[in-house]
């Protein structure tokens, strides 16, 4: 239960804050050996909540501090996860050890989320009060579309709408 919650969290975070820090990657190019998320995220996501020239330049000046700060966090769940792939391979259970690297991906995981959460607040305060419920719409509508797929990526039953609604 508790890596579930971990890996939930390490996947939100992530997921949250990659819409906003490698948004402004173009298709094509690539951060860390992928395609650049969203294509002309950035740029369609500026056009929509319609950013001044001067709000596209401080929100990207954020997004590449954030990125730098980011880039150490993600390196060391890679390497906590690399360390993990050999625990109980000799077909020992080794506690201590276990115990060490669950804790130092919590750790990892809380920074992602501070670090997140520093960046979206930075962010919003630069967005005009209109702009600032055009980005929430825009998250709803995020959140609609990819309702459920990851329950469905990790074995549960994707959710589908009530028709209560």
């Amino acid at each position: 239960m508790k890596k579930a919650l971990i890996a939930f969290l390490v996947m939100a975070v992530v997921g949250i804050g990659a819409v906003f820090i490698f948004a402004q990657k173009g298709r094509g190019e690539k951060f860390g050996g992928g395609l650049g998320f969203g294509g002309r995220g950035f740029e369609r996501a500026a056009e929509k909540l319609k950013l001044t020239d001067e709000q596209k330049t401080q929100v990207k000046t954020i997004l590449e501090d954030s990125k730098t700060r980011v880039k150490p966090l993600m390196d060391s769940l890679r390497e906590s996860r690399k360390q993990a792939e050999t625990l109980g391979t000799n077909g020992t259970f080794d506690e201590e050890q276990v115990n060490q690297i669950a804790n130092g991906k919590s750790e990892t995981a809380k920074q992602l989320f501070i670090e997140k959460e520093k960046t979206k607040a930075q962010i919003f305060a630069v967005l005009t009060p209109e702009q600032r419920a055009e980005a929430a719409k825009m998250k709803e509508m995020f959140k609609e579309r990819f309702k459920g797929k990851g329950k469905k990526r990790f074995g549960g039953k994707a959710e589908t709408p009530s028709s209560e609604e």
